[in-house]
């Protein structure tokens, strides 16, 4: 009897594994934080995808159809397509009271504050999904949301001395990172939507170059960007590689760190 048992036990713990699927890499690190060990989130796109630009193919909407939650960011061309599909369990980045936000850089992850909204939505969500994990789950969010809150003022502090420089990069990915820490002036050489780079926008740069408010180009570097660091050594400016996808790390807050630390280039080599 014994043994007829514990296969049945065995089943059952099976059938209660939660999947998440998530478009991104940052998506994947917040749902990690949050959902315990054991169970399964699975990334859409891998490193060298552009996620503007990325399609479904049939093995992702058969991953989609499997998973119990879908995580999305709300920029994936296919974001409404897949919300429709499976309307009862997407769970969008952008909604609600990230909306406004969104609609003029789609990066929300680089925001601290945002991500621990979301979290804690996230943590509702997946509560709801399987209700004999409520309380890990948010045992998991109180622990993430409590070493978020005290790198935010180490964030802060480092970034302190950026607040009056003028940030360049290639496509507008900072903002929300430059506006929660009150930094200087984001100038974006393209708008992030296969617009590239203008004569107006050229000769803008050229000028904060020739009065000196700029020093340095920074890259993503999961991104092609030749045209851009073809343009830094014109310019004779130091490109910094960021990675704002966070394939380089861990976890969330250690692809905060490395933004932070990436961001204090602009003081320390004064």
């Amino acid at each position: 009897m014994r043994w007829t048992i514990l296969p049945l036990l065995l089943l059952s713990t099976l059938v209660l594994s939660v999947t998440v699927a998530v478009s991104i890499r940052p998506l994947e690190l917040i749902v990690k934080e949050i959902l315990p060990e054991g169970h399964n989130v699975l990334c859409i796109m891998g490193k060298n995808s552009n996620p503007h630009l990325y399609q479904l193919k049939t093995s992702d909407l058969e991953l989609l159809n499997r998973a119990d939650l879908i995580v999305l960011v709300g920029f994936e061309q296919w974001a409404n397509k897949v919300q429709s599909m499976f309307k009862d369990k997407v769970l969008m980045f952008s909604e609600d009271v990230f909306e406004k936000d969104f609609e003029e850089d789609e990066h929300l992850w680089l925001d601290p504050v945002n991500v621990l909204v979301f979290s804690h939505m996230l943590m509702l969500s997946l509560s709801r999904l399987e209700p004999n994990l409520a309380e890990k789950l948010e045992a998991n969010w109180v622990d993430f949301s409590k070493r978020l809150l005290e790198r935010l003022w180490l964030w802060k502090e480092k970034l302190a001395p950026v607040k009056n420089r003028i940030i360049v990069e290639v496509h507008p990915a900072l903002t929300h990172l430059a506006k929660r820490f009150n930094l200087g002036e984001i100038f974006a050489l393209e708008t992030g939507h296969e617009v590239g780079l203008t004569t107006k926008k050229l000769a803008e740069l050229t000028n904060l170059v020739k009065k000196g408010l700029v020093k340095h180009l920074f890259v993503d570097e999961h991104v092609e960007s030749a045209a851009a660091l073809k343009l830094a050594e014109q310019l004779n400016l130091q490109p910094v590689t960021i990675d704002l996808m966070g394939w380089d790390v861990g976890d969330y807050i250690q692809l905060m760190d490395s933004l932070v630390e990436k961001l204090a280039v602009l003081v320390e080599t004064e």
